[in-house]
């Protein structure tokens, strides 16, 4: 191992201090510097960061395998693996589907005005104020009043599902103090899952309902098709919110994008990709390797734990010019913010339906966003968020 260690580049960075979660973008570039893979000396693993070896891994579920869980905790992913996002092929495929139906681009279409009608109401309501804040008060409210109903887990469920997405992306990293409360929360989530009581309340209609029940109709034992649902919990609010609070960031920041995006309704669907590609909601995964693979000249020994960066593939100046610069107009094609290959975010369309239907209602009313005070960011060792961005909103 110790030849391997030398043949990749030392970063000093703890990739899960508090530093880094506060500023992951200057991490970014510190590795970068380094090269496309490096050792992380504190976390002892290699981190694969530079954006063509990211997407070569990625596309790589042969060689780097999601079925050992992809958090950097063995003992945690003895918890997480059974869901799609902790499997490997055949099973991945299996599972994913029967729960990306609904989140297909036909699936979404189903619910498309009910999303649009859900966010031009929530934008009604948060301009009653011409002050508010963006992460906090805004971001939230479309996911949580609406993918909590799609998703249908029950009163209990619905109540206490982005408190246990958050502490499954927690585990999913190093949350270091954090980690004990995110263990019972998880524990939590765990129970649920496993109580009857609790399957027999979901939602007749709702998505997690209709997993489990096809699961069980595929020859799934309950206690598995019951894991299905946990592609819905985890991904489906945290992320989205997440690059929402963000893109009004940088709207407020660069008043020249907004108004381009309010003349130009055409630039939605590319100004979305860039906020996703700058805020990268999901800063790292691990895989295992499943045989020694060379990496940008790096041999990557069978059997270890490798974390795939993916907020530093989007940062690569090698793949994108001026990569801290926010472009509505830069062709973002193949950043990974919503992954890549057989594990490519199973809730992308609805999180781009969700971003578009919140912006377009937004661009109706508002001239542009100022920052009303200090931007603050979240803690977590997975999803990179923000606490707070209070707004003033100059409207037309």
């Amino acid at each position: 191992m110790s030849a391997q260690i030398q043949s990749a580049p030392v970063c000093e960075i703890d990739f899960y201090d508090a530093a880094s979660i506060a500023d992951p973008v200057d991490v970014y570039h510190k590795m970068l510097e380094l090269g496309p893979v490096v050792w992380l000396a504190k976390n002892k693993m290699h981190a694969i960061c530079g954006h063509s070896a990211v997407v070569s891994a990625l596309r790589n579920h042969e060689s780097f395998r999601s079925g050992a869980g992809v958090s950097i905790n063995d003992a945690v992913n003895k918890m997480l693996v059974g869901s799609t996002l902790n499997s490997d092929p055949p099973q991945h495929d299996r599972t994913r589907k029967i729960t990306f139906e609904p989140l297909s681009p036909k699936g979404i279409l189903q619910v498309k005005e009910r999303v649009e009608a859900e966010a031009k109401r929530i934008v009604d309501q948060v301009l009653e104020q011409p002050a508010f804040d963006a992460a906090s008060e805004l971001a939230p409210a479309l996911p949580l009043s609406i993918v909590r109903d799609l998703v249908g887990l029950g009163d209990y469920g619905k109540d206490h599902m982005l408190d246990w997405g958050a502490a499954t992306f927690e585990l999913m990293g190093d949350p270091k103090e954090r980690r004990a409360d995110a263990t019972k929360r998880l524990k939590r989530l765990r129970a649920f899952l496993e109580d009857s009581a609790a399957m027999e309340n979901l939602s007749a209609d709702g998505w997690a309902k209709r997993a489990t029940q096809l699961g069980i109709d595929s020859g799934m034992d309950p206690a598995h098709a019951a894991d299905l649902m946990r592609d819905y919990i985890a991904p489906s609010l945290d992320t989205t919110i997440s690059a929402i609070g963000y893109g009004i960031k940088l709207f407020a920041e660069n008043p020249e994008q907004w108004t381009a995006i309010r003349d130009n309704r055409d630039l939605m669907r590319n100004a979305i990709e860039e906020i996703v590609r700058l805020n990268t909601p999901i800063r790292a995964f691990t895989r295992v390797v499943a045989n020694d693979t060379d990496v940008a000249g790096v041999v990557l020994p069978q059997g270890s734990r490798v974390l795939i960066v993916f907020g530093a593939a989007n940062r690569d100046r090698l793949r994108f010019a001026r990569p801290d610069e926010f472009d509505i107009n830069r062709k973002t094609i193949g950043h990974v913010g919503f992954g890549q290959g057989v594990h490519a975010c199973l809730g992308m369309n609805l999180a781009r339906l969700e971003m578009s239907s919140l912006f377009n209602a937004l661009a109706d009313r508002v001239e542009r966003f100022e920052l009303d005070g200090p931007v603050v960011n979240g803690v977590n060792s997975t999803i990179h968020s923000l606490a707070s961005v209070p707004v003033r909103a100059i409207l037309t």
